[in-house]
């Protein structure tokens, strides 16, 4: 099978290039959901304090607002990580979350 554009990653690993390549339409357009969902959570928790920090002068929000968004990287991988494990091949194929 072709790597498809809406799916790829230049990290991903093996496994999850796999499991991208057998995705059905409905998993891949789930998966372009947890995308725009991420790139919001970035928008809003990251790119907007830094903003505010930067044209306003107020440091503090920056540093409140970075290692909220550091911490907060885990949790979004073991989403991913999930989401994943979820699809049919990838349970045909017994893959769990901490494989990945």
């Amino acid at each position: 099978m072709k790597t498809n554009w809406k799916t790829w990653a230049p990290f991903q690993s093996p496994e999850v290039r796999e499991i991208c390549e057998h995705m059905t339409e409905a998993e891949r357009r789930k998966a372009t959901m947890h995308g725009i969902f991420y790139g919001i959570w970035v928008a809003v928790s990251l790119a907007m304090p830094l903003f505010v920090a930067s044209a306003f002068g107020h440091p503090l929000v920056a540093l409140i607002a970075v290692p909220l968004f550091v911490a907060s990287i885990p949790v979004w991988r073991n989403m991913q990580r999930s989401f994943l494990c979820s699809t049919a091949w990838a349970r045909e194929q017994s893959f769990t979350p901490e494989r990945l």
